[in-house]
């Protein structure tokens, strides 16, 4: 068995290293925002604007230590909702810590990745991953654990702008599992929530498998569209993004969420047909 608990002792250690090298580097250019975090209890609630609170330059570097030494359970925020930072450290490689942060980095995302894979690959139960977790990490937030630092090295970065994705997810449902949950459903239900129940599975049961679609909302999350020479890119951003070249780059900070300003939908796109909702999901018919 890997020795998960000795694996994290290291983590830590490297964490600790990569804060005090980005307390003694001047970037070229740094912007940080901490997006206000999810408070326990709320993960459910809807999100109408989220606004980012920004900081530059060494402040910045100051931030992102610290959104990378950020993998603990902190009262009062949620330990479901994932804390986010968004933004970008551009650093020249002449600087005397740009090698030392590359290799830092390259070593905390090694370890956080041998320690995925152990519980993972070791433990077959979702119990006994917690505990290889809890008991080994303990107070962390597995999420946070989890997620990569993005070091972009030489890649020739010419723009890194921040947005927010804002999808659903969509998948076609086992027909007979789906409405055996159904049926079990209608058995608990109150007469008032019967009907609609038995609607919803007769809709169902007359529509061909592959044209069912299970749509499930995601929450909103921070993106990066990382423009290079080869091309365009786009990354989810929890965490700032490192870049380590010569050349200089255009970026801008992420910019406050307002739901009222959603996209317009293409005119090409496939309609769906909206059967009914199911355990706060809808449940649609694709249409030829």
């Amino acid at each position: 068995m890997t020795d998960i608990k000795s694996l994290f002792e290291q983590l830590t250690t490297k964490l600790q290293q990569l804060e005090k090298l980005l307390a003694t580097t001047q970037p070229v250019q740094a912007l940080v925002s901490r997006i206000p975090a999810v408070l326990k209890g709320q993960e459910q609630a809807i999100i109408n604007q989220i606004m980012p609170e920004l900081v530059t330059d060494m402040l910045a570097m100051k931030l992102a230590a610290e959104a990378f030494k950020d993998i603990h359970i902190k009262h009062p925020f949620s330990q479901k909702s994932a804390r986010r930072y968004v933004g970008m450290i551009h650093l020249h490689p002449e600087h005397q810590n740009s090698a030392k942060i590359i290799s830092t980095i390259e070593q905390i995302n090694t370890i956080k990745g041998a320690i995925e894979h152990a519980v993972v690959s070791e433990n077959e139960s979702r119990q006994a991953r917690f505990s290889a977790i809890h008991d080994n990490c303990p107070g962390v937030m597995t999420v946070h654990l989890y997620r990569k630092i993005h070091c972009l090295e030489n890649e020739y970065v010419k723009s890194v702008r921040f947005s927010w994705q804002r999808k659903d997810s969509l998948h076609q449902p086992d027909k007979i599992k789906l409405l055996g949950e159904i049926t079990a459903e209608q058995e608990r239900a109150t007469p008032d929530n019967q009907l609609a129940l038995i609607q919803l599975h007769q809709q169902i049961a007359t529509t061909a498998e592959h044209q069912l679609r299970v749509r499930r909302p995601v929450k909103v999350q921070p993106a990066a569209n990382i423009v290079k020479v080869t091309g365009l890119k786009t990354v989810t951003a929890p965490l700032p993004i490192i870049v380590v070249q010569k050349e200089p780059l255009e970026t801008h900070a992420v910019a406050d969420f307002i739901a009222s300003h959603m996209r317009k939908q293409r005119s090409d796109k496939r309609k769906n047909v909206i059967l009914g909702t199911f355990s706060g999901k809808t449940i649609e018919k694709t249409m030829a």
